[in-house]
């Protein structure tokens, strides 16, 4: 975990308020380059086509790292050592773990999933019906650059700044709320809300593991594995 600073060393000053601004930052960004998308490409509300959708991918995510690469510049060290952005081959059976995690939470759900009679989260149903370029940039996003960027955001950024505020338990249990109740705010369906425990139990083990390994290598790995069945789904299904 980051300290206020040592002998020496830079003295870190980001914290929670710069998770207050990064966050809806990337979410602004993602309209404006979205907006952009719609009028040079004439596309239909709704109905974002490749050029729009990696427009809105850049917006949103791209807005969201370059906040982190900005605070952690100005007010901090690296992205490794504030947020403790890295990745090891060795932790490559967390990609396993992931896929497993989804089943399990997936079968938890449907209970709730039947009250929202099969109705999925936005990005899954365009996942399975996009073709061509935008085909290539969601399965991009869903299995590598969203599970990078949110774990940065959510586990480097909001935990870690929540751990200088509270105990690991309740900064893990804060941070994995906010991280479940995100994707409803940004995709308000009966769909997403459906998945909001199974995003809030990925959320905390992910939390977990990023307390107890001090670094992301893990949590995104995990993630990623999270992420990657639904986007081989989409393939299979294109490719039928």
């Amino acid at each position: 975990m980051p300290t206020p600073g040592s002998a020496g060393a830079r003295i870190v000053r980001w914290g929670l308020g710069d998770f207050f601004w990064i966050w809806p930052a990337g979410i602004v960004a993602s309209l404006v380059l979205g907006s952009v998308g719609f009028g040079i490409t004439g596309d239909q509300a709704g109905h974002p086509g490749g050029l729009t959708t990696a427009l809105v991918v850049i917006g949103q995510f791209g807005g969201w790292l370059a906040g982190l690469v900005i605070v952690s510049r100005t007010k901090g060290r690296s992205l490794r050592a504030d947020f403790g952005f890295v990745l090891r081959f060795r932790n490559a059976w967390a990609l396993l773990l992931g896929g497993a995690l989804l089943i399990v939470l997936g079968a938890l759900i449907v209970p709730i999933r039947n009250l929202a009679n099969g109705r999925t989260q936005q990005v899954v149903h365009d996942l399975d019906t996009a073709h061509g370029a935008k085909l290539v940039v969601l399965i991009v996003v869903a299995a590598l650059i969203a599970p990078m960027i949110e774990e940065l955001v959510f586990r480097g950024l909001l935990q870690r700044a929540l751990r200088r505020r509270f105990a690991p338990a309740a900064a893990i249990a804060i941070a994995a709320a906010v991280f479940a109740f995100a994707h409803p705010l940004l995709d308000p369906s009966i769909g997403t809300l459906s998945i909001v425990p199974a995003l809030y139990a990925l959320g905390a083990i992910s939390g977990v593991a990023a307390e107890c390994t001090g670094d992301l290598s893990v949590s995104i790995l995990l993630h990623i594995g999270f992420n990657l069945p639904t986007a081989l789904t989409a393939v299979i299904l294109v490719h039928r």
